[in-house]
């Protein structure tokens, strides 16, 4: 009995850990979509052909994301989106 309790605390623990929202990483549903993109492997012209902005506006989002995150590149971007927030939906 106590290890089935044991082992149904710690599932529940790993499934609420997963439970992170943009709303957490302090960014706006539009930059988490974008960051998202950039976590699978879309191009700024991909990225933004997709959301309908221009190259301009998506790199403006990815600076913002950036300086959110506290990350220098967008190659850390996609590993913090891979890491973090992969599971994730809006």
């Amino acid at each position: 009995m106590f290890e089935e309790e044991v082992a149904k605390s710690i599932s529940n623990m790993l499934k609420n850990e997963n439970k992170m929202t943009y709303k957490d990483l302090n960014i706006t549903e539009r930059e988490f979509e974008i960051l998202k993109l950039i976590g699978e492997g879309l191009s700024n012209k991909e990225i933004a052909t997709k959301l309908y902005l221009s190259e301009g506006t998506v790199r403006n989002y990815i600076t913002e994301l950036l300086n959110k995150l506290n990350l220098r590149d967008r190659t850390q971007l996609a590993i913090f989106y891979l890491k973090n927030c992969q599971t994730y939906n809006l």
